[in-house]
Formats: C-alpha cells, sequence, structure tokens
C-alpha cells in the first residue's frame, strides 16, 4: 500500500522546506519562485479589471493631486467580485501561509490589489501591516506581482523588525485617504532612509510567478517611492491569520473595517470567524506532530 505524504513532503511540493520555514521566522519576510499558477494569475488580472469598471466600499485612490498617473487600490473585493472569490481558495495560497506560520489552520483575512501606473510617483511609505488592521497574532501577507517586479519596482524590507517588539504608528499613503494612529503603544515609524547602513535591507528581483510572504510585523517599502514608476505596476495580496489570532479593534482609524466586520459577525476580541474571513487551509491532525518533528530535524542537519 502506498504511504501518503507527510505535512513537510506536501510542504516541499510547494516550495517550501524547513530552510525557508526557519528564514521566515527569523527574518520575517521569504521569496518563493515559480509557486503561482498561470491561472491563478489570469483570475488576478480580471479581478482587478472588473473593480476598476465598479470599484467596492474599499476602494482608495491615493493618486497625486493633478497627476494623470494614478495610484489606486481596493481590499475586501472577493464578496463582488467573481475571480477573486474564486481564487482566495485556490491552492497554494493558504497552505504556504499555514506551512510558514506553522498553523493549525489559516483563514483569509483580506484580499487587496494595487495599481500604480507608469509615471506615478505616489507608493508605500515604511511601514508595517499590523497598525492599520483589527487583529492580534500571527499574521502574514503573500504579496504577487502580475508583471515581473525588479528591485527597484518592488519592495524592501527590514530584515528581522517583525522580531522587534514594537508597533509603529501607521502612516497615510496620501493625503487623500487621510486618518491618524494614535495611542502609547504606537511608535514612530524609524527614518529608514537616512541611516540606511544601520539596517540589514532585502529585497529580490521577483518576477511573474513568483511571491513574496512577509509577517505582518515586518518593516517595509515600494523600493523607488518617490521616484516615478517606470512601467505600470498591478500586485495583488493575501493576508493570512492563524488560529491564534484575536480580532480586536484599533480606534478610530480603523472603525470603518472594524464596523464591517463586526456587521459580518465578528466578535470582538475573539478568533476569527465570520463569513468576510473563510477558513481556507487545515493542516491534518494526525500528521502535525509529525510535520513539526521533520522541521526540528532538518534544522538541525542545516
Amino acid at each position: 500500500m502506498k504511504k501518503s505524504m507527510s505535512e513537510m513532503q506536501k510542504a516541499e511540493a510547494i516550495g517550501v522546506d524547513a530552510n525557508l520555514i526557519r528564514a521566515y521566522q527569523e527574518d520575517g519576510v521569504v521569496c518563493l519562485r515559480d509557486a503561482i499558477s498561470d491561472e491563478v494569475l489570469k483570475l488576478a488580472h480580471e479581478g482587478i479589471e472588473q473593480n476598476l469598471r465598479s470599484p467596492g466600499q474599499f476602494f482608495r485612490d491615493h493618486t497625486e493631486p493633478g497627476s494623470s498617473h494614478r495610484y489606486l487600490f481596493e481590499y475586501w473585493t472577493w464578496p463582488h467580485t467573481p475571480p477573486f472569490a474564486e481564487l482566495i481558495r485556490r491552492p497554494p495560497l493558504g497552505e504556504i501561509a499555514g506551512t510558514l506560520m506553522q498553523a493549525n489552520h489559516v483563514h483569509m483575512v483580506m484580499d487587496n490589489w494595487f495599481l500604480r501606473e507608469a509615471g506615478a510617483r505616489s507608493a508605500a511609505p515604511w511601514h508595517h501591516d499590523e497598525p492599520y488592521f483589527d487583529f492580534e497574532g500571527s499574521l502574514c501577507v503573500i504579496w504577487i506581482p502580475l508583471e515581473s517586479a525588479p528591485r527597484e519596482d518592488g519592495l524592501t524590507f527590514v530584515r528581522g523588525s517583525h522580531r522587534w517588539g514594537k508597533l509603529f504608528v501607521a502612516p497615510e499613503f496620501s493625503a487623500n485617504v487621510p486618518f491618524s494612529c494614535t495611542g502609547d503603544a504606537y511608535q514612530s515609524v524609524p527614518d529608514i532612509d537616512a541611516e540606511r547602513k544601520a539596517y540589514d535591507l532585502l529585497s529580490w528581483d521577483v518576477n511573474v510567478g513568483d511571491c513574496l510572504v512577509f509577517d505582518f510585523r515586518t518593516l517595509h517599502c515600494v523600493s523607488n517611492k518617490g521616484a516615478p514608476a517606470k512601467e505600470t505596476q498591478r500586485r495583488v495580496t493575501f493576508r493570512f491569520g492563524a488560529d491564534d489570532v484575536i480580532f480586536s479593534p484599533r480606534g478610530e482609524w480603523t472603525k470603518e473595517t472594524s464596523d464591517f466586520l463586526i456587521g459580518h459577525g465578528q466578535h470582538v476580541n475573539s478568533p476569527l470567524g465570520c463569513d468576510i474571513i473563510p477558513q481556507v487551509w487545515t493542516r491534518a491532525r494526525s500528521q502535525t506532530n509529525e510535520a513539526s518533528v521533520e522541521v526540528r530535524n532538518k534544522q538541525v542537519n542545516i
């Protein structure tokens, strides 16, 4: 009788091995090569085009005033966009997230696309994702370019910043969508550009079919922020939460999203559990211990 693959063997089949798990845990970001299928990319293209024709509640326009070069994004699109509704449950996204976070199960917390047209100067500043959202626990982002993203057009990360134990103020992406992140728990984002040599920065040339996966607390920015985009850039991201994640509203700056989730049945200060945040992957219980042992054994031999 043929034996079924162990969890670790399955993980390696999607490009996630013990080395990558350790790198994710230590660095807060990893790059997976050829992990995203053409079918997933096709659905992402279709979803963005549908959203541009029919924007939803969470459509945001961060285009500079007076500029004809747009910088747009939208999130929580899947409930009203069939290609994204199909995409969020497509393998191997949930499995990649769950395996890297060493979770027992994962919820797809949010889908999100970005469009930065050639010539646009608006771009994401240095930030980490956690202060923008009402979640605490183990979360990651899978970032997928729909056009090749050389280092200068991709993202730059501060290696290990997810392990600093700090929360930073969530900066505005533009004056078009103002908000104020306040509270004693939040520190100012350090001026990384002024002291780049003081930080261990990571970036990759990311091809179509590759993806980046990073922790919710890893500091990052668009590499060429402030400079015009050389080519139009379309990116899709998926945010995933592990079984330890709690929904905890942060303040006035997240009130629209927290009210949205509460309206969909999510309970405050409780584990994820509402229709807008579906569970999309579960580790086979009988193989959980086996997988953990295999990871530990492989790490010993690295």
